[in-house]
């Protein structure tokens, strides 16, 4: 007499029962943690278990399932390294997040012309063209070498010389009448 056919669940369970530890500690060393281990071996069970009417009886059970739980440990993975960096804060209200959300932050451009002591020279920065007033921020402000504002701009050395040149030799012009009147107004406070 032969014994009844086995159904397809009571040898998915008899096949997997004994497996089961070995694939929560390879799931460990793949995730660092219990519960992260612990998803990961119920999503590849549940994988399994989906795709067990495609696996062959008398096959190695236990590399298809290994293969099922590398893959989804790499799919996993993946997906984690492309979201964004979550970064935990204090606690916040819905109002302050909102009030964040409507004040505008100033570029740090602005805010170091903003901190400039003298109006006239914040005036002539501002007045040069956006790419010399950014190539003399990154030198003189920011103090970048050269090559590192080329790679920041995405423009050749040459460029960013002649640039820092340009914009020096237009702030010195627009500045010029600057320094004698100082120089006459001190002159005039220490003869009283």
């Amino acid at each position: 007499m032969t014994p009844p056919p086995i159904s397809q669940t009571a040898a998915f369970e008899r096949g997997v029962r004994p497996l089961r530890a070995e694939l929560e500690r390879a799931a460990r060393r793949y995730t660092g943690n219990a519960q992260d281990a612990e998803d990961l071996v119920q999503e590849t069970l549940t994988k399994a278990w989906i795709g067990y009417g495609s696996f062959d009886p008398g096959t190695n059970l236990r590399a298809w399932l290994f293969r099922i739980m590398v893959n989804t440990w790499i799919s996993r993975h993946r997906r984690t390294e492309r979201r964004p960096r979550e970064l935990l804060t204090d606690t916040f209200s819905d109002a302050q997040l909102a009030r964040d959300r409507s004040s505008s932050h100033p570029s740090a451009e602005v805010e170091a012309l903003q901190a400039l002591p003298d109006g006239r020279l914040r005036q002539a920065f501002a007045a040069l063209p956006g790419t010399l007033s950014r190539a003399v921020y990154y030198a003189d402000v920011s103090q970048y070498a050269y090559k590192e504002i080329a790679e920041i701009e995405g423009i050749p050395l040459g460029t960013v010389m002649s640039r820092v040149f340009r914009a020096r030799k237009q702030l010195r012009l627009a500045l010029s009448d600057l320094a004698p009147a100082q120089h006459s107004a001190h002159e005039s406070v220490t003869a009283a």
